[in-house]
């Protein structure tokens, strides 16, 4: 199974070498526990409270855009992450509710997914990390994740925060055991969700990259980003 990492573009040695106090476990209690779901992206939508507020109306296009079944079962075809089946992005809403939307259908802290989507594209699905490898608010990257041009995922905001939820979730739940014949910092195992988080980046489990990216995270979930004044009118 070919690595089902992600990582938007390098990150510094000095920002990796941050040292801060460990985060505050973010957000237990909505964390669903290892093999939970996931709900439906229709009962999913049902439980988020919307909001009218929106610090990237740029996004609006991709926000307002689902992708068509077609387009799905091309994708579903090639793709090897586990819970592709349930990945759609049928939610259209601002920024912030497919955030918690995404959370909410996958089981996991929707204010780890806000710090993440702050450090992968700072929350603009325009972005393009990796030498035009890796696209929108999660910066999901071909050809690991998608091909071609990649447009189910730079297109399809939803979409995007779906895939991500789907695969951080699958890492959690302990469906990539490939991790254990490669590099790694640690044995990988189901209920680590900041392991998860590092996967996401580094292809490994608790390698020096990965960690790196934790602390990065981390920080930007400590100090709430999203909701600071530099983040909204960046």
């Amino acid at each position: 199974m070919k690595p089902l990492a992600c990582a938007p573009a390098a990150i510094s040695l000095a920002v990796l070498a941050i040292a801060v106090a460990p985060a505050a476990d973010a957000a237990k209690r909505p964390l669903k526990p290892v093999g939970w779901g996931p709900l439906t992206s229709k009962r999913a939508a049902k439980l988020i409270k919307r909001s009218g507020y929106e610090p990237r109306p740029e996004n609006r296009a991709a926000n307002h855009r689902v992708p068509k079944r077609r387009l799905l079962r091309a994708w579903r075809r090639q793709s090897e992450m586990p819970y592709a089946r349930f990945v759609d992005g049928r939610f259209r809403g601002t920024t912030g509710d497919i955030i918690r939307w995404a959370a909410r259908k996958w089981g996991l802290p929707v204010k780890v997914l806000r710090a993440v989507a702050v450090v992968e594209s700072w929350w603009r699905m325009s972005v393009v990390g990796d030498n035009g490898d890796s696209f929108g608010l999660y910066q999901v990257r071909r050809p690991y994740h998608c091909w071609r041009k990649c447009r189910i995922a730079r297109r399809f905001t939803a979409f995007n925060a779906d895939y991500y939820g789907g695969i951080i979730r699958a890492y959690y739940d302990g469906r990539m055991g490939w991790l254990n014949t490669v590099e790694r910092g640690r044995q990988y195992r189901a209920g680590d969700l900041w392991g998860s988080v590092g996967a996401w980046f580094a292809g490994r489990w608790w390698t020096e990259p990965a960690a790196g990216y934790i602390e990065v995270v981390r920080q930007r979930l400590r100090e709430r980003t999203w909701r600071r004044a530099y983040f909204r009118n960046g």
